[in-house]
């Protein structure tokens, strides 16, 4: 078995390393959410801004049968690797998946970090195999989160009732949405609300530092999710004085536009009991089906502990299918 790095301007060597991570991954995940692969290849062959990465194939002649992505932040979190491992079912059990991770570790080190990141996904009420296997090559569990979806044609009766109840709360606050591009008089507000995720998020035992963010970075972000086919849709609350008091985004592919990811949901401290982020949510789930009918499901993630936002999405009509257990390694 042949471990080295893919060649970037080998479009058939960039799909296979694509297809062994969706094969993998259909073999245990109850739902499709892998990234489609146009959207796979513009970040392959573009990088990701603020971004350094590393794609290593497991090869067997010419057919990858392994890959390893590792990605290296570049503006901040700088002692930490993140790397996505996956092995082609008919190849698993075979120690490929431990070449890759000692391969990735050994570049992390050669990179400078420390600390090596990785995801792994599980039925919910066992271990699944992706958490054996990263136990075994001396990962720890850092962080536990449920995995939830919600079907937004069975729970639209509901938003009604709920966008009443949270409007009554608001007390003066107000939500703006938008699609794509963050407004320009609101991105002050929005770098510093991506700034405080990882302060105000439960981050479990993973060793995160505050991200920085600027107009840069989000305008970057912004021209290589169209170029990859990616949509944002968000709604912010902004409080009576006018400041940004709270976000949430959910994102769908062009190519995959029957389902799509909601991303983060943050209300910033001083701002909260006021049902912004219901509210946000529900706006935002409305604004989705509207304008793209065709979205069913969104899939989301959310850590035992979060009592505020389990709650929120229980009332939205999310429910959990699977478990994601975050772990990392000291290098």
């Amino acid at each position: 078995m042949d471990i080295r790095e893919i060649d970037r301007s080998d479009e058939d060597q960039l799909r296979q390393f694509w297809q062994v991570g969706k094969l993998a991954e259909d073999a245990y995940r109850p739902y499709d959410f892998y990234v489609p692969w146009e959207t796979a290849r513009t970040a392959y062959v573009e990088g990701r801004p603020g971004f350094e990465s590393m794609m290593f194939g497991a090869l067997d002649g010419d057919e990858v049968v392994g890959r390893a992505y590792l990605g290296y932040p570049m503006l901040d979190n700088t002692h930490l690797a993140f790397v996505d491992v996956h092995v082609r079912p008919d190849h698993q059990r075979r120690g490929i998946g431990r070449l890759l991770v000692d391969r990735a570790s050994d570049a992390a080190r050669t990179f400078g970090r420390r600390t090596l990141v990785a995801e792994t996904y599980g039925p919910l009420d066992q271990d699944g195999p992706g958490l054996a296997f990263a136990r075994a090559t001396g990962f720890t569990e850092a962080l536990e989160q449920g995995m939830k979806i919600v079907d937004l044609v069975e729970t639209e009766a509901s938003w009604d009732a709920l966008a009443q109840e949270a409007a009554a709360r608001m007390d003066g606050y107000a939500l703006v949405p938008w699609v794509d591009v963050v407004p320009e008089e609101l991105m002050d507000g929005y770098c510093h609300l991506n700034e405080a995720f990882n302060d105000e998020a439960p981050s479990g035992e993973l060793e995160l530092e505050a991200e920085v963010w600027d107009a840069e970075r989000v305008r970057g972000d912004e021209a290589q999710r169209r170029r990859a086919g990616r949509h944002v849709y968000a709604v912010a609350a902004l409080a009576p004085d006018g400041t940004m008091a709270g976000i949430t985004e959910a994102v769908v592919n062009d190519h995959a536009p029957e389902r799509g990811l909601q991303s983060g949901t943050l209300v910033l401290p001083a701002h909260r009991g006021h049902a912004l982020g219901l509210a946000m949510k529900v706006a935002n789930h409305r604004a989705l089906r509207a304008a793209l009918p065709q979205c069913r499901v969104l899939l989301t993630g959310n850590a035992g502990v979060n009592a505020a936002m389990n709650a929120v999405n229980d009332r939205l009509g999310y429910r959990e299918v699977e478990r994601s257990v975050e772990v990392q390694k000291e290098l």
